[in-house]
Formats: C-alpha cells, structure tokens, sequence
C-alpha cells in the first residue's frame, strides 16, 4: 500500500497536472510519468497518466500505461480473495479501446493482453483456456511489433507457466478449443521467456523471482538460489519491492529446508 511520503509526491504531482496549460508542460509531465514507471514508482506515474487520460481521452498512450497501472497496483494491493474485477474489466475496455485507435501499436497489444491476464486468475478454468487464446495472440503482436518488449516475455512466461500446469483433461480441453494452434505450456519454455524479460530489464527484480521460481519447478535449484539472492540484494525500491522480496526470501528458505 502507499506511505505517507507516496500520497504526499502523489498530491504535489496533481497539482501539477492541474495546472497543464501548454505542450511543453504536457510533454514534460508524461516523461516524468514514464521514468517513474521504469523506476517502479506505479503509483505516482498511474496518477499522472490517469489525469493526462482526462485532457485526453484518445491518447493511446495514456490509455495504455492508465489500463497496465491500474490492473498492477490493484493487483499488488488487494487481497486474494476480494478481486475488483469490475475495475479490472474497465481496464481491458480501455485497452480494446486503444487498439481500436491504432492496431499496429505495440503498448496497446500489451495492455490488452495484461488485463485479461489479471482478470483470468480470478476465473474458472474454462474461462482460463478461453482468455489463453487471446492473451497469446496478443503477446505474439505485441513482441512481432516490439521484439525487446521485456513485460511481454514475463506475461509469457506465466502463460507457458500456467499452461505447464494443467492437467491432462484441461490440456485436452485447450487442444480441442483450440486445435494445434496453441502449444502446449511447458516449464522450459515459461524459463526461456523470463530469461528474456530478465535480458531486456535487468533492474526489474520480479522478473528474476518468476524465473527462480520457474527453475525450481524445473528441479534447478542451484539457478533458482542465485537469482533468487541477486533479487532479494538488489537496490531495485519500487512499489512491489518489499512484496516480491519477501516471496523471494520464502521460496529460498523453502528451497533450503
């Protein structure tokens, strides 16, 4: 959840949108917001994209970052078992509403992808094998448009993940629903996807932890721990620091015992 220091920059940061009255100051404003995103700061860029969405609804760049923020930070802030899937749903409209702006873009495959993602692990099975579908045909876009497109190799990863981990029924399901057209997930290719997002964003310790936990999977534990300890040491202090060092710490105490 925010710190009082978090609301605090977050008010400063509204007043300042507030007062837009030019382009330089509009520009000014998305690039503070994209470099606080890559810093991990979720909440203070989702504050400032979510008011330059409100002076212009048909940026799909505000549309973007807006539908990724949101589904992240309420997805990091919520408990398990009370999802806000009505906001999450708001959120793919957006996403589908970028894309009807433009196709061909990269962030808009990527946004799309990310909300249905977060909405199907709030669903029934059948409901999963029916968003898997989509959400690999949007990360395939995503990735033929942007092939260094580091969150589009971790939702990857937790697709081939998900998918490694049906059963033989489900497997079959996702195979008649969907022919040969959707590949079986596997461990190893969940791994070769985080290696890549890992590859493009170095800096982003859950990409490493998803990898670790993806190598203990695999019986790799000797890989697991090093990326595991390179996590839980680096300077990385965004928003999700604490949570996913701790889930760091827990995995390499449980792979230790």
């Amino acid at each position: 959840m925010k710190t009082k220091s978090k609301i605090f920059l977050s008010f400063i940061l509204l007043f300042s949108i507030a007062s837009i009255n030019g382009y330089g100051q509009t520009a000014a404003l998305y690039k503070k917001a994209v470099e606080l995103r890559q810093q991990g700061k979720f909440h203070d860029a989702l504050a400032i994209f979510r008011l330059l969405l409100s002076k212009d609804s048909n940026n799909t760049a505000y549309l973007d970052y807006v539908a990724v923020l949101t589904c992240k930070s309420l997805h990091d802030d919520t408990k398990p078992d009370n999802p806000p899937i009505d906001a999450y749903k708001h959120m793919e409209y957006l996403a589908k509403k970028s894309l009807k702006l433009d196709s061909n873009n990269a962030e808009s495959h990527y946004a799309y992808a990310f909300s249905i993602a977060v909405i199907s692990e709030y669903a029934n099975k059948k409901q999963q094998i029916a968003i898997a579908g989509i959400m690999k045909k949007e990360l395939d876009k995503t990735i033929k448009l942007s092939p260094h497109h580091a969150g589009a190799y971790h939702l990857l990863g937790r697709w081939f993940d998900k998918l490694a981990g049906f059963n033989s029924v489900e497997k079959l399901a996702v195979k008649v629903l969907y022919g040969t057209s959707l590949p079986e997930g596997t461990y190893a290719q969940a791994a070769a996807s985080y290696e890549k997002a890992v590859l493009y964003e170095p800096d982003y310790i859950l990409h490493q932890y998803e990898l670790a936990a993806v190598y203990h999977e695999m019986k790799k534990d000797a890989d697991a721990k090093v990326w595991l300890q390179n996590a839980i040491d680096a300077k990385y202090s965004g928003d999700d620091s604490e949570q996913v060092k701790n889930s760091c710490k827990k995995l390499l105490a449980k792979i230790n015992n």
